[in-house]
């Protein structure tokens, strides 16, 4: 049985980063367990495979948990600041787009995850793909890990397997179960950054078409949030950049109210139709929105205000106002997601207050638990990977504590 002084379980963005800190915090003996045959995989893909690691804003709102402070607190002991600073003097070059996402110069993802890669190769860690975890339990003062291939023996335990999402990259919820062998709970999970499905007869014909819009979600007993962006419409709801970001707030049951046209103001789109009708007594009603919405947006729309296409659309002036609150306000019930299968993170995880403030667990000594596992999850922009470098750092000065 190999003996090693820190295993780590799961080499993505905070098993990567815990490792490479405490390699250069000059504590030896390191092993790094990855399940895929490479490192990375999922932080290679972030950001459309571009690389978005943190934003230029970042603060408590930007976050859901159990303990928002608390995981916060965590943030800020290697923040934006501090990240983009160590991974700069790696040899990385880093930039901002006018959203304040901010990305490797390169503009890959996998730069990143090479940078960190050549850096722990320059030391003593010892790295294993290919290699599943399969249990973990602690024998008086150490801790024995069962793997599909060997058995380990170590002082110090990181739990970095990611949450539930994405399993593709390995992400099955497996540490999950790692974790409750040592009493852990775990709060419901469920997938965010990810497509929402909808009512699908308000949105036949959609499929593939894509709007720059502005996105009103209607919670109730919560506050309303809007944002703007692109919407692609898919045979089961709804997908784009807009949906990604606002699937951070939704449940189900909530509702979204798309806004075709947010460049105009709704005076300003009712003048122009009204005189449109005044003018198209020669029209079919299904005609009436060109050049104003998509064609295929248009008769959704008048079909959702109860139009025939083929109507006279000169006979429509009193259905003017009806049809604009319905390009400015399109309403969509919200039934589910795409699943975990398709979305970026894990909403939920282990409660926060099962561990102290370095992210121990109050179960087992030395067992530690960073990244996605945790309830701690952050809006579409950089801000889950913010969380889980900022994570991994702060377990590594922790063990770097007892070398």
């Amino acid at each position: 049985m190999e003996k090693f002084k820190v295993i780590i379980v799961g080499g993505g963005a905070s098993g990567l980063m815990c490792a490479l800190r405490l390699q250069e915090m000059k504590v030896k003996n390191i092993l790094l367990l990855e399940r895929n045959e490479r490192v990375g995989r999922k932080l290679s893909a972030t950001g459309n495979g571009q690389g978005n690691l943190t934003n230029i804003s970042i603060s408590e709102a930007n976050y859901f948990s159990s303990d928002i402070k608390k995981a916060f607190t965590v943030i800020n002991q290697f923040g934006r600041e501090q990240l983009l600073s160590y991974l700069s003097s790696l040899g990385g070059l880093f930039v901002a787009d006018d959203r304040g996402r901010i990305y490797p110069a390169s503009k890959q993802a996998a730069s990143v995850t090479d940078l960190i890669r050549f850096e722990l190769t320059r030391g003593s860690t010892v790295i294993k793909t290919g290699e599943f975890v399969k249990s973990v339990y602690k024998d008086k003062d150490s801790f024995v890990l069962l793997s599909d291939k060997d058995e380990y023996r170590s002082e110090f335990v990181v739990l970095a397997c990611g949450g539930k999402a994405a399993a593709h990259f390995g992400t099955d919820g497996n540490g999950y179960r790692l974790a409750e062998t040592f009493g852990h709970t775990v709060t419901t999970l469920t997938p965010s950054l990810v497509q929402l499905k909808t009512e699908s007869a308000p949105i036949k014909g959609l499929k593939g078409v894509r709007c720059d819009c502005r996105v009103k979600l209607k919670r109730p007993g919560r506050e309303d949030v809007v944002l703007s962006g692109d919407v692609i419409f898919t045979e089961y709801g709804v997908s784009g950049d807009v949906i990604f970001r606002m699937s951070a707030f939704c449940r189900k049951g909530d509702e979204i109210f798309i806004d075709f046209l947010p460049d105009f103001q709704r005076h300003e789109v009712l003048l122009l139709l009204r005189e449109k009708i005044r003018r198209s007594g020669f029209l079919k009603a299904e005609d009436l929105l060109r050049c104003i919405v998509n064609s295929a947006v248009g008769k959704v729309v008048l079909r959702r205000c109860g139009i025939e296409l083929s109507a006279c659309a000169g006979d429509l002036t009193e259905k003017a106002e009806q049809i604009v609150s319905m390009i400015k306000a399109f309403p969509l019930h919200i039934e589910g997601t795409a699943g975990f299968e398709n979305a970026q993170v894990t909403k939920g995880g282990i409660p926060m207050d099962e561990l102290d403030e370095n992210l121990m667990s109050k179960k087992a000594e030395n067992l530690f638990i960073a990244g996605e596992m945790l309830d701690v999850d952050g809006e579409c922009g950089g801000y889950n990977l913010q969380w889980a470098f900022s994570s991994g750092a702060l377990v590594a000065a922790a063990i770097a504590k007892h070398k």
